[in-house]
């Protein structure tokens, strides 16, 4: 494993979320695949998802969130790392798009690819990027358009996914805030696991090992940032947990010993959003239960690759 420690001064500053359409109920997913309800909602437990328009592109929905996050933050941003598996193009990295949309001339752009993990690699990676001197405010996204990659008659994938991006600005906080530590892991011996064929296609995923990777390396990476930061597990706060699904996170949540008011669970609105994840539920989290100055708050993802990472951070709420 990778462990990194990141210096303190770097918090987020500022939260965005964009969530496209109008919920799609479970009504309109068992239609497609011809799934009961009941399944759906005692197996999985998502009750809603959010499907992009046609035309909408990953780009459109990671500039909305990233306007939402830049409203209120008193940084501009320096750097662009978006994390997304469903890029707009093969060339040019999305970032770049969302960098010129958001009027961000000559501020580096980059697009990094570790599915599901891919915030919390994209957040680490912009940290690490600022302690090289890089960059001092990097705004770090995360967005997916998953649903085009998910086959919509498929009963196993189709009412699991949805669309969405989130976004967080990093800026200077006082010592003793922000990020404090990182943690990274992958195993391409596991790639096989959750994919989408280079020839086209859509994704294929083993269900069951899935499961096992994010029981397994979920609490790995989690206890490793933990340690590093010189934090216990019963000292957070709040636990943004990557939201495959809400019986996946309650599980993991019940695995690590945290009750439901420690560990969010917006997946069942939202469904699986891939990179979004994370930025969506921490951005939700705050807005229905604001996080207070000194809280202590954890993000834990697992993805295809298979990938893992976890980050720890102690917020910072500006005085008015």
């Amino acid at each position: 494993m990778t462990v990194s420690a990141i210096d303190a001064s770097l918090g987020i500053v500022g939260l965005g979320a964009c969530l496209p359409g109008p919920p799609v109920a479970n009504e309109s997913v068992g239609k497609s695949t011809g799934v009961e309800l009941e399944w759906i909602r005692d197996r999985i437990g998502i009750e809603a998802r959010h499907h992009a328009a046609p035309g909408e592109s990953t780009s459109d929905l990671a500039t909305h969130a990233a306007r939402h996050a830049l409203r209120d933050a008193p940084v501009v941003p320096d750097l662009v790392v978006l994390a997304t598996v469903t890029s707009d193009r093969s060339v040019p990295a999305t970032a770049c798009y969302v960098q010129d949309r958001l009027g961000l001339s000559g501020a580096p752009a980059l697009d990094v690819n570790a599915a599901c993990s891919g915030f919390v690699y994209a957040l680490t990676t912009a940290a690490g990027m600022v302690r090289a001197g890089v960059a001092r405010n990097p705004l770090v996204i995360g967005a997916d358009v998953f649903t085009r990659c998910v086959d919509p008659t498929d009963r196993r994938t189709a009412p699991l996914f949805g669309d969405g991006a989130g976004a967080v600005q990093l800026g200077p906080v006082p010592e003793g805030y922000g990020i404090l530590s990182t943690e990274l892991w992958a195993d391409g011996g596991k790639a096989h696991v959750a994919t989408i064929p280079h020839t086209g296609g859509w994704f294929e995923m083993d269900g069951r090992a899935v499961t096992g990777t994010v029981l397994e390396m979920g609490p790995k990476v989690l206890n490793s940032a933990l340690d590093k930061a010189g934090v216990r597990l019963d000292e957070l706060n709040r636990l943004i947990v990557h939201q495959a699904n809400p019986r996946l996170v309650r599980k993991l949540g019940d695995f690590v010993g945290l009750e439901t008011d420690v560990v969010p669970d917006y997946g069942r609105r939202t469904g699986n959003i891939a990179a979004a994840s994370i930025p969506v539920t921490l951005t939700l989290a705050h807005r229905d239960r604001p996080f207070r100055d000194g809280d202590l708050i954890a993000l834990v993802a697992v993805g295809a690759g298979m990938t893992a990472g976890a980050v720890v951070l102690r917020w910072h709420e500006p005085t008015a």
